[in-house]
């Protein structure tokens, strides 16, 4: 994984948890951005001598988890920017690396929700400035930050 390629990743990530926390909204050009990286990340892999197999099922694996997300939406489980978020980390993080990158994120988003019922429990009602929706863009980036830097570690 090229060192550059990563610290965009990641930044990425971050830019989408710190927009879906203020805004509850994730701009369309932060997955895109996210997913241009992750196919620019594809020929360095089939340079570096990755067979073209492996780029077939990372891209197989993000189109596989847009589709599950995308029904995950359907039923207002996952927010639109949430689904298009998933899928361009997928993208990124490819086919292998996908178990952890979904652990991650559900564990981060276990965490993310204890923290925000904690939170609003908390503040007097009067007090409650917080959204009854639940910024899993906070759970996705943690997921893909983590693993991402666990890659890179390997």
């Amino acid at each position: 994984m090229a060192l550059a390629l990563a610290i965009a990743a990641i930044a990425l990530f971050a830019t989408a948890a710190v927009t879906d926390s203020l805004n509850r909204r994730i701009p369309n050009r932060i997955s895109i951005a996210l997913a241009m990286v992750g196919l620019a990340r594809i020929p360095a892999a089939l340079v570096a001598g990755e067979s073209a197999l492996t780029a077939g099922l990372d891209l197989a694996a993000a189109v596989a988890v847009f589709t599950l997300a995308a029904l995950a939406f359907r039923f207002g489980l996952l927010g639109g920017g949430d689904v298009k978020l998933l899928a361009a980390g997928t993208l990124w993080l490819g086919a292998a690396a996908l178990g952890p990158y979904l652990l991650t994120t559900v564990l981060a988003g276990g965490l993310l929700a204890v923290a925000f019922v904690a939170w609003n429990f908390t503040l007097p009602k009067s007090a409650q400035r917080l959204r009854p929706s639940l910024p899993y863009a906070v759970a996705i980036a943690a997921g893909g930050i983590l693993t991402t830097t666990g890659a890179l570690w390997a």
